[in-house]
């Protein structure tokens, strides 16, 4: 998911360390490497901490893996706002510190020349506590469908971090819609079913394949096409002994790419909104100098970065941006009005507040060039159309929904369609999946056999994928 690997917490660098007595090290040198740390890592300089380093240290990474690493770090947290001495141990001295966006323990261990033979980052333990009052909801509690939702929401929208969720469960075209918690902590407003508007997050890629099966479909474009058919000329051929990266790859998560591209995190990143400054000259960039390391279409490997790149790849060969494209293409023949990107004002009135996994407020985020990562915004009115309508199989977008669920890849670990997970539980199987952002997470799965789909909308940054599966294992 978008937002498990841009807002997780930890961060390690452990190293395999030359025991020493700690009463032969000074406190004051190891508090003045820490500031010196600390002040490097606010200006975005990991060089410099990396010449604090010792050999041993250097011997398990290179300054250029150290600099990715810390990048990314920063980039999860914000800035080192402070620290505090808080153990010593045989790893080294414990330090609690306070980022903007999250506390951490840097544990650190110098060698007898004031080096650092080991730096290690790890999140500190936040407790939130539930919450004592029950959470308001719209369930009837009077069958057997309002139990079962009920059992699996209820400890969901009790935590302490959650604020407000929508789900809906459709079976042979009816459908159930429940309401739990609300828009903002601030108020008590439940979720619309109609009206109010979530980040899906991942579940975007879904879209951008069906937006490259409805190309297929019309033989405007073929799935083993090559990326580079479709991406300017500057850019050099991507493949792997001869094997170019093609369409599928880049749908199906076998491209080779990287979860993020490297380059995100050459510029300073905003925590809160980490992917807006990634414009399509950044993309490009990282293209250029990509080397594959793995031949395509033989590995999953999740990447956000890939699904941006096949969106950016359907604006420049359909002439429209992916937000035209999505609301022209499939929301407007689905009959989705209030699924886009952007939002205007009234949209913006109907926007809830999302919180991360410490329930504090979020802001939105702007995907910039990775927009086929996870940039779409809906309600549950208009997700729950767009489930019906995998099940359904009939209109404009047929035979691009039957082609989108067509297998594409399988591996012990995974089955892919395009952009879909396959799932297969006993004698069914089904089609899923999840999203999430700073602020939201999402689900959509369903069986095209047993005719039943959920879906599941969250304004908190707490997955909701375990609670999706238990209605279609």
């Amino acid at each position: 998911m978008l937002r498990r690997h841009i807002l997780g917490l930890s961060f390690a660098l452990t190293f395999l360390t030359f025991s020493f007595s700690y009463a032969q090290q000074d406190k004051e040198q190891y508090q003045n490497i820490v500031e010196q740390v600390k002040a490097s890592f606010n200006l975005n300089q990991p060089e410099k901490i990396y010449a604090l380093t010792s050999e041993v240290f250097r011997k398990k990474m290179t300054g250029e893996q150290f600099a990715v690493g810390m990048s990314k770090f920063h980039a999860k947290t914000g800035d080192w706002l402070s620290s505090d001495f808080k153990e010593e141990n045989e790893k080294g001295l414990d330090y609690l510190s306070v980022f903007e966006n999250s506390r951490q323990v840097f544990s650190i261990k110098l060698n007898a020349q004031g080096k650092i033979d080991r730096l290690n980052f790890a999140s500190a333990p936040i407790t939130i506590p539930a919450k004592t009052e029950q959470v308001p909801s719209n369930n009837p509690l009077k069958d057997s469908l309002d139990l079962t939702v009920e059992h699996l929401v209820r400890p969901y929208i009790q935590k302490g971090n959650t604020c407000g969720l929508v789900l809906a469960v459709v079976r042979n075209g009816k459908v159930r819609k429940y309401s739990y918690g609300s828009v903002n902590k601030a108020g008590s407003q439940l979720p619309d079913a109609e009206q109010t508007i979530f980040e899906i997050g991942s579940v975007t890629k879904t879209f951008n394949a069906l937006l490259l099966a409805r190309q297929v479909v019309a033989g405007r474009m073929k799935l083993d096409d090559p990326v580079n058919l479709y991406l300017p000329d500057s850019i050099p051929a991507l493949n792997f002994q001869g094997r170019p990266i093609t369409l599928q790859d880049l749908a199906n998560h076998t491209s080779g790419f990287p979860r993020l591209p490297a380059n995100i995190f050459n510029a300073k990143v905003d925590p809160k909104d980490p992917y807006k400054h990634y414009l399509p000259d950044s993309l490009y960039s990282f293209l250029k100098h990509y080397r594959a390391t793995v031949m395509p279409g033989t590995v999953f490997s999740y990447s956000n970065f890939g699904a941006g790149v096949l969106g950016t790849i359907l604006e420049r060969k359909l002439g429209s941006s992916f937000e035209t494209l999505i609301v022209n293409r499939i929301c407007k023949p689905l009959g989705m009005l209030h699924t886009s990107v952007t939002l205007n004002n009234a949209a913006q009135q109907n926007f809830a507040q999302g919180y991360n996994e410490s329930g504090v407020a979020t802001a939105p985020w702007d995907l910039a060039s990775l927009k086929g990562s996870g940039a779409i915004r809906s309600t549950l009115n208009d997700m729950v159309k767009y489930a019906r309508a995998q099940m359904e199989i009939k209109g404009p977008l047929g035979k691009a929904i039957l082609l989108s669920h067509q297998q594409t890849f399988s591996s012990k670990a995974q089955t892919m369609a395009l952009g879909w997970r396959i799932n297969h539980s006993g004698q069914h199987t089904y089609l899923h999946h999840s999203g999430g952002t700073g602020g939201f997470r999402s689900f959509v799965g369903f069986d095209p056999d047993r005719q039943t789909a959920i879906v599941i909308l969250s304004n908190a940054a707490e997955d909701v994928t375990a609670i999706g599966e238990s209605f279609l294992k």
